[in-house]
């Protein structure tokens, strides 16, 4: 027979792994699950040729911190505003909050990108309701021989609204976002309805995993044209730890995978002052930089990229708390 300590530490183990190791084996099966379950149903939309995926806006980053950090950070969002290409990012914040966002492209691209989200408390869910714009300047139209057409232009644009909802079980954050976006090129239109979704895994205090889709769903155009969605998906670890002097950082590793392009590595930095002041930087191919100052009511951002399709750009934010 057994001692009685010898059954009391097997009692010890089993209540550890019941209640310690299996929440979070069950949260990542369920994220892996639901990533799955998106890419079995859209395959013939994964492996496209370089460039092919349209409104390439809905994978361009729209907040400042998440252009600053390189786009890594997915697991560990920190304002509403990031629920444009982070379902889980409304859950971040408790109180209803404003979010604007304006991104000044270089003279190269000749374009602008401004957003707006909104986020409110419905119970214990977190909604979010945004849209967000990409205008260019006006471009010089051809006749089909190739000579200029005097005094005709026209503007591209592409605009996208969303509604989004996201909820916290226990260390477990789960979020769904659905959008419509349109894209007009002169005379022609390209729109489609996509789904964002992801699920995030809080170990502890300190280590946090979690991992998105996002633009799975079907586009069509006014030609008639096969038309594929920047379909995308990303996972990443964010590790905390509190620093010295009021002082803590966070330290995000990502791999990103857009349909139509290579995978990429992201890796962010980011060093925050309690609630009034972050640094951050962040590499993907290329650095990119930025701080956030925190005004106890809102918070004013600023970020700078230098990506090798877009060259440098500025990313301006604001965020309003109530």
């Amino acid at each position: 027979m057994l001692p009685n300590y010898n059954i009391e530490n097997a009692k010890k183990v089993v209540y550890y792994i019941y209640n310690f190791a299996m929440p979070r084996f069950h949260a990542i099966f369920l994220t892996c699950i639901a990533l799955l379950a998106g890419f079995a149903y859209s395959g013939e939309y994964w492996n496209v040729e370089p460039g092919a995926g349209a409104i390439k806006m809905l994978s361009m980053p729209t907040e400042p911190r998440s252009a600053a950090l390189a786009g890594a950070g997915i697991a560990s969002p920190r304002n509403a505003g990031e629920a444009f290409r982070n379902p889980l990012a409304s859950a971040s914040v408790n109180s209803s909050s404003i979010n604007f966002s304006k991104t000044d492209y270089s003279e190269l691209i000749s374009a602008s990108r401004m957003s707006m989200m909104a986020h409110t408390m419905l119970g214990s869910f977190h909604l979010s309701a945004g849209i967000e714009s990409l205008n260019y300047d006006k471009i010089q139209e051809y006749t089909e021989d190739g000579l200029t057409a005097d005094g005709l232009y026209f503007a591209p644009g592409t605009i996208a609204a969303q509604f989004g909802a996201a909820k916290k079980f226990n260390s477990l954050t789960a979020g769904l976002n659905a959008r419509y976006a349109n894209q007009n090129i002169d005379n022609s239109y390209v729109h489609g309805v996509l789904l964002d979704a992801g699920m995030k895994y809080d170990f502890q205090k300190y280590l946090a995993f979690g991992a998105v889709f996002n633009n799975l769903g079907q586009m069509s155009s006014s030609t008639g044209a096969k038309t594929i969605s920047p379909l995308s998906v990303q996972a990443g670890l964010t590790a905390n730890c509190p620093l010295t002097l009021g002082f803590s950082g966070a330290l995000s590793a990502d791999i990103y995978k857009r349909n139509d392009l290579a995978e990429e590595f992201r890796t962010g930095l980011e060093i925050m002052y309690s609630e009034v002041f972050s640094l951050r930087l962040g590499y993907s191919n290329t650095i990119s930089a930025g701080f956030a100052i925190g005004l106890g009511f809102g918070s004013i951002e600023y970020a700078y990229q230098n990506r090798k399709a877009l060259e440098a750009n500025h990313i301006f934010g604001i965020g309003l708390y109530f």
